[in-house]
């Protein structure tokens, strides 16, 4: 994204993006917080999932809905970058 100020016009592509970019973040942080307590990655897959239905069953409309989209992202992200040993700390 290119530099931008207060001045500069948003327009919708750039809000999807932002959406896109803390449900990214937002997932990825939640499933790595649950990992550092000590959650079991399974629970983590399970969570995942069962955000994921919640949101394809459409209780999540709108924006809401698209950012659930990158929450449940951002943990699919979390569980593929590799196996992490439960309790460990993300970094």
């Amino acid at each position: 994204m290119s530099e931008s100020s207060e001045a500069t016009p948003v327009t919708f592509a750039m809000l999807v993006e932002a959406l896109d970019g803390c449900g990214q973040a937002v997932g990825f942080a939640l499933a790595g917080a649950l990992n550092t307590a000590g959650t079991n990655r399974s629970r983590i897959l399970v969570i995942a999932e069962s955000l994921q239905t919640l949101s394809l069953d459409g209780r999540f409309p709108g924006p809401a809905g698209h950012c659930m989209g990158g929450i449940v992202g951002g943990m699919q992200s979390f569980l593929m970058a590799g196996e992490k040993e439960e309790g460990a700390p993300l970094v």
